[in-house]
């Protein structure tokens, strides 16, 4: 009889293979988990393309994985710090455009009147409010140039030990020649104990020169032909008084606001000078406060921690 065979089996596919078949399912499905895990970025990108370069409404955190949430959440803190500096810049030219119109039409008319004018006493009257609505421009525009600068900076640009006496002496300098013309006796008062530092603060001078500026012009402008303007420090503190008409309660809440300016002022002024300093003040982390006067008469303005 003739002998039987065994039953062919099928060839067990060598090892090589079965490891090149794993590393495709392996890469696959990794590629399937990086598609899945940049879907949400894909769509995030979407929506920024999609969106006007002034739509700054923050992005919704509801629907972002865990791991995209904190980016998420830094780039609506970036939104929101550019829409506040848009509005700011909005407010400055809204702000700037409404308060040039005044004087720019003042000076139209004093030029026509000038132009008219014959020689003699009429025409110097006419140059001489010519030249004072000159003036006027002049420090509206340069007080509007400063709390741009100011106010376009979110942080102090130096900060380093403040010698006040350096600056007092600069500041001063450069006020005396109001306080000369207003008959003003300037005086500064260092009421600190002896061996203490006045006010110990690390900030920009730069800055705190335009704070002091400011506040001692305020005071030159507004205190009676005569009297004196003093300069105050003690360890915690910088304060500035002079001898003027006493605020009502109202007008000391509106001290700083923007543009605003006691009714009944002689002096040229532009309202912006305590904007400047409580914007300065702030930026170094100190409180601006207005207050009469003991006796209720004057005003004292302390910048202090």
């Amino acid at each position: 009889s003739t002998p039987t065979r065994p039953a062919a089996t099928p060839a067990a596919r060598p090892p090589a293979g079965r490891a090149a078949a794993a590393f495709e399912c392996s890469c696959g499905l990794r590629l399937l988990a990086v598609r899945r895990a940049v879907a949400p970025l894909h769509g995030l990108s979407d929506e920024l393309r999609a969106r006007s370069a002034d739509a700054l409404q923050p992005l919704a955190l509801t629907h972002a994985p865990s791991e995209l949430r904190p980016l998420v959440g830094a780039m609506n803190g970036l939104f929101s710090r550019i829409e506040a500096m848009l509005a700011r810049e909005r407010r400055f030219t809204d702000d700037a455009a409404h308060e040039l119109r005044t004087p720019l039409a003042v000076l139209r008319a004093q030029w026509d009147v000038l132009r008219r004018a014959r020689p003699g006493t009429e025409r110097d009257e006419a140059e001489a409010k010519m030249t004072r609505g000159l003036a006027r421009l002049d420090r509206l525009v340069a007080q509007l140039l400063a709390l741009s600068r100011v106010e376009s900076g979110g942080s102090v640009l130096a900060k380093q030990p403040v010698a006040w006496a350096a600056l007092v002496e600069q500041v001063m300098n450069d006020c005396l020649p109001l306080a000369e013309r207003r008959r003003i006796e300037l005086e500064c008062d260092w009421a600190q104990p002896a061996g203490r530092e006045p006010l110990p603060l690390h900030g920009d001078a730069a800055l705190l020169a335009v704070l002091l500026r400011n506040l001692l012009d305020n005071a030159l402008r507004y205190a009676p032909q005569g009297s004196t303007v003093t300069l105050r420090f003690d360890e915690l503190a910088l304060e500035v008084e002079n001898d003027a008409e006493p605020l009502s309660d109202e007008q000391l809440a509106r001290l700083g606001e923007r543009f605003y300016r006691p009714e009944g002022q002689d002096e040229i002024g532009s309202g912006l000078g305590l904007s400047i300093v409580r914007r300065i003040a702030a930026l170094h982390g100190l409180d601006l406060r207005f207050e009469r006067r003991d006796g209720g008469r004057g005003l004292r303005v302390r910048v202090g921690a």
